[in-house]
């Protein structure tokens, strides 16, 4: 690489984790030169890092068309592919990395992981053992500090039923090393499990916390510790639970970049676009059988979603395929754009939306004729789905307001959820899906079946037998079968556990809840003008 001033400043920008300013120098000179390796190449590293992996991607695959043997391009396209679920492709380029450098952890990692997501447990069992020989072995002080693939080994265990054998490597992980993730697992598998030496290292975490230079590892690092303590103590003494859970999303929402109110002008963006728009062309041009056999389970986070999930993987020949998030990274910058002018979306953008998604499923859903899709925020591009795929058919979770915002708060989503660390937010965001689902109605409903997790609870069997009937499942529902359903979101660790009528009307949190109404009430106010 050709140093000059301007590239050693961005490549120190780099190397100290300044990203974003990285990038905004490198757009400074990019354009003059797009075809440049090693623009591209710093580019791409500098949007990784700041999870902007479809960005990334492009500038990856710019680096590999013109240097196909290159470690970290190729390395980076097995990571970026696995993290935006293109898991065939992530498979493809972590076996050409291997290739190049049969003697690199990396690489096997990727490969681990998209072979567990994709449910193939035994192999990525496997290669994720390949990983961690590389590195040194179980007791390795470099694979204990790649913590992602600790956290991965016990996750393929946890998948795989191998809880013994979970129990085991957890233990011993933990013995010498604090992993909060590993650690919350242990925790949910057994209770019994954890020992005053966990407890130790727990209250440690949380006095070193104040160490931390950047205020995101600083209250990332505490933010864990609370949260497993509040789960910890959850049954034993609800008050310190709730008061270690206020914390700790405090915590988070003081490290928060996103708004609110850009979520709000997100959704507002969707309900303009198919205000505005005549759809009934793309209707006509689009095949009515096109998405045969797929489903889309949606709604709020928490609402039931997995639950509905692990009942449908009883019935025969369909594949669970989880969280696809699929559309949601498809459509940003669609929807981005239709925030900031107006432009129509033709039929030939339908086809091809729907003609890339089966596509995108075809190595995992296999010869299965159902495949379900249970990323709940699919609520916001159901039209989008519904014009691309007009078969499919939408099963719509709902829960009461206030048990779906304390199920909310109570789980760590510190990234990829940032609206459920306050009450404010998750009744904002509560609001815009209400008046989303609500909206939608008016163009379909026919292939859209209403959940409400209360009755699914209370009334398992009537509310099954009609899912069933909707659906057109073979079969009948083994609940038994259902709680080996294994699936990699918040809930993997619950959905196995009975169904209780516990997680309804909750009383968690009661100074909170007459405000969250009151905020609530206010944001469907908001969107009833909207209709004016």
């Amino acid at each position: 690489m050709n140093v000059n001033p301007t590239i050693s400043k961005i490549v120190q920008l780099i190397n100290t984790d300044n990203f974003y300013k990285a990038e905004l120098a490198l757009r400074k000179i990019y354009n003059n030169n797009p075809q440049s390796f090693d623009l591209n190449k710093l580019l791409g590293l500098a949007l990784l890092a700041q999870r902007k992996y479809n960005s990334a991607l492009k500038c990856f695959e710019r680096c590999y068309e013109k240097k196909k043997d290159d470690y970290d391009v190729v390395l980076n396209l097995s990571f970026i592919f696995c993290k935006i679920q293109f898991f065939e492709q992530s498979i493809e380029f972590s076996n050409k990395a291997i290739d190049l450098r049969i003697d690199r952890p990396q690489a096997y990692q990727n490969l681990a992981m998209s072979l567990f997501m994709l449910g193939d447990y035994e192999k990525a069992k496997e290669v994720c053992y390949k990983a961690i020989t590389i590195r040194g072995g179980f007791e390795s002080q470099n694979f204990l500090d790649t913590e992602d693939l600790v956290v991965l080994y016990g996750d393929i265990l946890i998948a795989s039923d191998q809880f013994e054998e979970f129990y085991s490597f957890s233990s011993k992980v933990l013995e010498t090393k604090y992993i909060q993730k590993l650690l919350i697992r242990l925790l949910r598998e057994d209770k019994n499990k954890i020992t005053p030496h966990h407890l130790s290292m727990v209250e440690k975490a949380l006095n070193d916390s104040s160490q931390y230079e950047k205020k995101v590892d600083r209250n990332t690092t505490k933010s864990d510790a609370l949260f497993f303590l509040a789960e910890y103590y959850s049954k034993s003494n609800k008050s310190q639970s709730e008061q270690y859970y206020i914390e700790a999303n405090n915590l988070i929402a003081d490290m928060q970049r996103e708004s609110l109110f850009l979520r709000q002008k997100y959704t507002k963006s969707i309900y303009d676009f198919f205000k505005a728009s005549d759809i009934t062309k793309i209707k006509n041009d689009i095949d009515p059988k096109k998405g045969e056999g797929l489903i889309f389970i949606l709604g709020m986070p928490r609402s039931g979603t997995s639950l509905v999930e692990s009942i449908f993987s009883t019935s025969k020949n369909l594949k669970a395929g989880g969280e696809k998030a699929f559309f949601s990274i498809q459509l940003y910058e669609t929807i981005t754009s239709l925030m900031e002018s107006q432009f129509d979306l033709d039929s030939s953008f339908f086809k091809d939306l729907g003609d890339r998604y089966i596509e995108h499923i075809k190595l995992q859903r296999d010869k299965n004729y159902f495949f379900v899709d249970k990323l709940p925020e699919n609520y916001l591009f159901l039209m989008f789905i519904k014009l691309c795929l007009p078969a499919a058919k939408f099963i719509h979770c709902y829960r009461d307001p206030w048990d779906n915002a304390i199920s909310l708060y109570k789980q760590n989503y510190s990234i990829n959820i940032f609206y459920a660390s306050s009450f404010f937010g998750i009744a904002t965001e509560y609001a815009n899906y209400e008046f989303l689902m609500n909206f939608w109605k008016n163009f379909e409903n026919e292939s859209i079946f209403n959940v409400s997790y209360e009755d699914l609870i209370q009334n398992e069997a009537k509310i099954v037998k009609n899912l069933w009937q909707f659906c057109g499942f073979e079969g009948e529902y083994a609940p038994d079968k259902r709680k080996d359903h294994f699936t990699y979101t918040a809930s993997m660790q619950q959905i196995s556990k009975e169904i209780y009528d516990s997680s309804i009307k909750k009383n968690d949190f009661n100074d909170f809840r007459e405000s969250f109404y009151q905020d609530l009430e206010k944001q469907r106010d908001y969107w009833k003008k909207r209709l004016q």
